[in-house]
């Protein structure tokens, strides 16, 4: 009877054993598998990363484009606003120009007329005397 009690007690150790050796299999396995899926995660996170980064790169080169479109743009328009405002310039001055010749030519009539004025009156008081 001794024999089947330690023979009894012996396979419960073995199935303890096993039973061990099962539970250290599933636990390294877990372990394993939450590794992976660390690795698949960071690796995930870090596409998305590059990915963002080349999409800001990219909008910045589209940004920084349109800027100088519109820089081009504004020079142009200023360029364009400067030949307009010299040219208004030039059309006024012109237009000075020629209101002061006209204007000296008026007052030269005027002149020319006061003198023929004054001699008329001349004329009329040697005649009224």
């Amino acid at each position: 009877m001794l024999l089947l009690v330690v023979f009894a007690s012996g396979c419960g150790q073995v199935r303890d054993q096993a039973k061990q050796e099962t539970q250290k299999k599933v636990e390294a396995k877990e372990q394993q598998v939450k590794k992976e899926a660390k690795k698949k995660v960071e690796a995930k996170v870090q596409q998305a990363k590059d990915e963002a980064k080349k999409e800001a790169s990219h909008l910045r080169k589209q940004v920084n484009a349109k800027k100088q479109e519109v820089k081009k743009e504004i020079e142009a328009g200023q360029k364009d606003l400067n030949e307009k405002v010299d040219d208004l310039k030039t059309r006024v001055e012109t237009g000075q120009e020629n209101l002061e010749k006209k204007v000296d030519r008026v007052q030269k009539d005027v002149n020319e007329l006061q003198e023929k004025v004054d001699e008329l009156l001349k004329k009329m008081d040697a005649n009224g005397q």
